[in-house]
């Protein structure tokens, strides 16, 4: 099978990524940030972030580099290092979060801090009852319609 086929989805998934923050960003804000304040600064310094490493990764575009970082429609495999449990995250926009399947948006204390993370990367998650200390273990890019629910 041709693999530059299936990379096909994924690639038009981060070009739409890309231009639904280009044309989009300062509504999106506005959406879940309507009062100017740190956590707005926090989210639109981290997203101008997020479009450059997207974009880099569509210069140079191959599995390899797809699943390079954490992105949204990545699955995260991490590894919490006090007990060395495993639990998967799938990053994924506001509208498309499901918790329990843990499914978690970008946005989320968790989901923005382990976005644009590396394989074999230790983060320390600060999370409403302390600080978590994780590895990621590995990360997949997740393509389906998850990834593709750009509105709320």
């Amino acid at each position: 099978m041709n693999h530059s086929l299936l990379l096909q989805g994924p690639k038009v998934q981060l070009l739409n990524q890309l231009l639904f923050f280009d044309e989009g960003l300062s509504s999106f804000l506005s959406e879940y940030y309507p009062e100017p304040g740190p956590d707005r600064v926090l989210v639109e310094r981290t997203l101008k972030q997020y479009t450059s490493v997207v974009e880099g990764i569509l210069q140079d575009f191959s599995l390899n580099r797809l699943n390079s970082c954490a992105l949204i429609g990545s699955k995260i495999e991490v590894e919490y290092l006090d007990d060395s449990s495993v639990e998967c995250y799938t990053i994924v926009f506001p509208g498309a979060s499901d918790p329990g399947c843990n499914e978690i948006s970008f946005l989320s204390p968790i989901g923005l801090q382990l976005l644009m993370t590396e394989p074999d990367e230790n983060v320390e998650l600060e999370v409403p009852s302390g600080i978590l200390s994780v590895r990621v273990r590995a990360i997949r890019y997740h393509s389906n319609e998850i990834t593709d629910s750009y509105r709320t």
